[in-house]
């Protein structure tokens, strides 16, 4: 006889009562994502106590999810390797350690989803939406500067909120935005108004964060999830509710950045922001002359610059990540990188196209995951909290479906 974890003698009920502490924990993981603008933020200690309630029972070890694991240690372990002639710069270290931590919060998410796709996606996306609204607050609140907040939460100009940087929580806001916009999709929004409400608050966030990557990363996120939905919608009235939609979508979100754009204090920087190339990118010391300037001397370099010492060189960040990949991790960990995103595309096309009951789920988690990964090549992506969530949930709903595609063993007589 199976006896199953945590259940006292004579006590059935401590199964349930772990699973529902386990959705709990698992909720106000993804809810705390709204406040790392400390570390260690709140999400890495609910991180451990989550992981701790998941280890002994709720997590799937399975083969499918090997070659991002494989990818990943290897990324990381080429980059401790260069690390190595850095050891005495703390902030080389601390870089590393974050990059091991992020690794296994991917892997955590992956082995989580492929146990019960259904029940963990609905939670994450829930959390995910409230946490979204409150960042998207907070960036408002920062940058219309309520209660003299403007210096903390929107240092820039540009909507910040408790995040440390205007571009991450514009992409931390592009999947709950997503999600509100498929349920409708799927008329599955069971509170119209307040979903209306809710994703009215999110894009705001994104719009005034004045971030040109997550503007393009947010437009293509939701055509791709348009286009996506009406390909594999079953019915005739399925794919007309996807065009009204996309309809009344494309005429409000012209109407409210024509309203915001009224505002002086927002047409201004939008008009700096809006420009394709800005000062900082052109020239031959620019953003971009430095990237090409640094890629002769990366082939001499098997273990790159090492972690954080691309600015060393050059004066400034790479904002490239499959660049940077090679200039902190070293080829191994630059070419892992790069095999993973392309693995990463690989797996989204054939889960987002296999019929399973979560499609709609790893639609809804690869249109900003793709669009993120296609983003790096203009930031720097690799230490996105967000980013190894997609990245974990994506191949987690991946071998979810190819568990479900298996053949059943059929007993002998």
């Amino acid at each position: 006889m199976t006896s199953l974890p945590f259940q006292a003698a004579g006590s059935r009920s401590s199964p349930l009562r772990l699973g529902a502490l386990q959705t709990v924990a698992l909720w106000v993981l993804i809810f705390s994502g709204w406040f790392v603008i400390i570390e260690p933020a709140p999400y890495e200690l609910f991180f451990v106590v989550t992981a701790v309630l998941f280890l002994p029972a709720g997590l799937t070890a399975v083969p499918v999810i090997s070659p991002m694991v494989i990818f990943l240690l290897a990324y990381n372990l080429s980059g401790a390797v260069a690390l190595l002639p850095v050891l005495s710069d703390h902030a080389a270290v601390r870089f590393m350690e974050v990059s091991f931590y992020m690794g296994v919060t991917g892997i955590f998410f992956a082995m989580l989803i492929a146990s019960d796709p259904l029940r963990h996606m609905q939670t994450i996306r829930n959390a995910w939406i409230w946490s979204g609204v409150i960042a998207a607050i907070t960036g408002m609140v920062g940058y219309f500067n309520i209660h003299g907040m403007g210096e903390a939460w929107a240092p820039l100009s540009r909507a910040q909120g408790t995040f440390k940087d205007p571009n991450v929580l514009s992409t931390y806001l592009i999947p709950p935005a997503v999600f509100i916009i498929q349920d409708f999709l799927l008329a599955k929004a069971r509170w119209r108004l307040a979903s209306i409400v809710a994703l009215l608050i999110i894009l705001a966030g994104v719009f005034l964060a004045f971030s040109r990557g997550a503007w393009a990363n947010a437009a293509a996120s939701v055509l791709f999830l348009f286009f996506l939905t009406f390909i594999v919608s079953p019915s005739l009235k399925a794919r007309s509710r996807v065009i009204f939609i996309a309809i009344a979508c494309a005429i409000a979100t012209v109407s409210l950045i024509s309203f915001a754009l009224s505002f002086e204090k927002v047409r201004s920087i939008f008009e700096i922001r809006a420009v394709l190339l800005q000062p900082y990118d052109a020239g031959v010391t620019g953003r971009f002359g430095d990237q090409l300037l640094s890629i002769p001397m990366l082939l001499d370099r098997p273990n790159g610059f090492g972690p954080l010492q691309y600015h060393y060189y050059f004066g400034k960040d790479t904002h490239n990540v499959y660049l940077n990949a090679f200039a902190s991790y070293g080829w191994v960990g630059g070419f892992s990188f790069l095999v993973l995103t392309l693995a990463t595309f690989a797996i989204a096309w054939r889960v987002i196209f296999t019929a399973s009951p979560w499609q709609y789920h790893a639609i809804a988690v690869a249109c900003p995951l793709i669009f993120t990964m296609l983003q790096g090549v203009q930031i720097d992506t690799d230490h996105w909290r967000h980013f190894y969530l997609l990245l974990g949930l994506l191949w987690g709903l991946y071998a979810a479906t190819m568990a479900a595609r298996r053949p059943q063993a059929v007993p002998r007589e």
